[in-house]
């Protein structure tokens, strides 16, 4: 029984990791989007400056589909565990290295140029990572387990958010904006290198009972022949899903900022604290996703968020910090029970193994990387160009009530 449980806890392990690197990227991003926006697209207007970062962002993002179709057929030709490692080290290099990159002001255009390059590069392997994660924790688990398994997924990626964020509000306390603005962003970037090592350390061993069959038909070319309406009902619901995920844990910070009137540090305290919820939570609503059913679930948020979205909003707007840190909770909890139920659901939407890397892959590497990536910059634009710091609550509203009319039509 003790083997069993530690070879459960190496698999959920090995498989999370990755998005920990992963989404440890993001949270940087984020955090530091103002001020790498002022390094590598300088503007006399800040709202330029930032949306330039958030292009760099998208621009990484966009390529996560390319990178879902290579890693899928990887995974459902040759085996999960190939995907899962050549996947983590293409990830991992980029992130460390765009802790050297010269600035705007040290090589002039090229900076922009070799961020978005480096970006466009963590995108490809993220769009494999995430999806093999996805689809070696789901058939590695048991079937009355299997939402609690694939939501590991998200918890190693919110785990690898609270520690970007934590680590650059650590910093940024210890040495101050000036010093963060001049070096002190770099860090965050080179210490991803330590969580890599320990990916690879994990991954060394990885257990993988999955056989390709003998069909040799390319996995995206049959479904997209004959499983074309299991893949745009999932895409839709995933596509709403990272809507309000990207809202939430890349965009809300700075929204916090602009528009609720708290401080960098109040805002990224919030958002660090946010992460912690959603790991708590996470779990719990994939636990709850395994009791009544998975459709059951997102179907309850989708038309809970719809409603519930613009007075959090709008309760965040007039609050102050605590109305802000309890409107911001209340979000991520919604998040967590319309998301943790979604990998499971992608997963098992195909009952052949062998289309479901790709299936899983192109799905929730579009969904994020299409529709997510474009979030922040689409969430900033909305709200400069309208003057309504509550647009973003319109978009969700909308996304949601969208995913909720396309659930009630997957079977359940």
């Amino acid at each position: 029984m003790d083997r069993l449980i530690k070879s459960k806890k190496r698999i959920i392990a090995a498989g999370i990791i990755g998005n920990v690197i992963e989404y440890y990227d993001f949270a940087l991003i984020g955090f530091l989007a103002v001020m790498m926006g002022k390094l590598f697209f300088p503007s006399t207007d800040p709202f330029l400056s930032l949306l330039g970062s958030f292009g760099a962002f998208a621009a990484g993002m966009i390529m996560r589909p390319v990178g879902a179709l290579i890693f899928g057929h990887i995974g459902d030709r040759v085996s999960r565990r190939t995907a899962l490692m050549s996947s983590l080290i293409m990830m991992a290099l980029p992130t460390f290295l765009i802790g050297f990159l010269p600035t705007y002001a040290q090589i002039g255009m090229m900076a922009p140029i070799l961020l978005v390059l480096l970006r466009m590069i963590q995108g490809l392997s993220v769009g494999g990572e995430y999806a093999s994660s996805i689809v070696y924790l789901v058939e590695q688990s048991s079937p009355k387990r299997q939402n609690l398994y694939g939501s590991f997924v998200s918890v190693g990626a919110k785990i690898g958010m609270a520690l970007g964020s934590g680590f650059c509000g650590a910093l940024l306390w210890y040495i101050g904006a000036d010093a963060m603005g001049e070096w002190g962003w770099r860090v965050p970037f080179w210490g991803s290198i330590v969580i890599a090592a320990a990916g690879l350390y994990l991954r060394r061993n990885l257990t993988d009972n999955y056989e390709p069959s003998e069909d040799k038909t390319v996995p995206i070319v049959a479904i997209l022949r004959h499983h074309r309406r299991e893949f745009w009902q999932f895409l839709t619901i995933a596509s709403a899903i990272w809507v309000f995920y990207y809202t939430v844990f890349i965009y809300l910070p700075i929204w916090l900022e602009g528009s609720a009137g708290l401080s960098k540090a109040q805002a990224g305290q919030i958002n660090t604290l946010s992460i912690v919820v959603g790991v708590i939570f996470i779990p719990l609503m994939a636990m709850v996703a395994d009791s009544i059913g998975s459709l059951r679930l997102m179907r309850l948020t989708a038309i809970t968020l719809a409603i519930s979205v613009y007075p959090l909003f709008y309760w965040m707007s007039v609050g102050g910090y605590w109305g802000s840190l309890g409107g911001t909770i209340g979000l991520v909890v919604l998040l967590c029970a319309f998301q943790a139920p979604i990998f499971a659901s992608t997963v098992n939407a195909l009952r052949y193994h062998g289309y479901r890397a790709s299936f899983t892959a192109v799905i929730l590497g579009s969904a994020a990387g299409i529709i997510g990536g474009i979030t922040p910059a689409m969430m900033t634009s909305i709200t400069q160009l309208s003057g309504n710091p509550y647009a973003p609550s319109y978009v969700i509203a909308v996304a949601s009530a969208i995913g909720w009319i396309v659930l009630r039509r997957v079977p359940a």
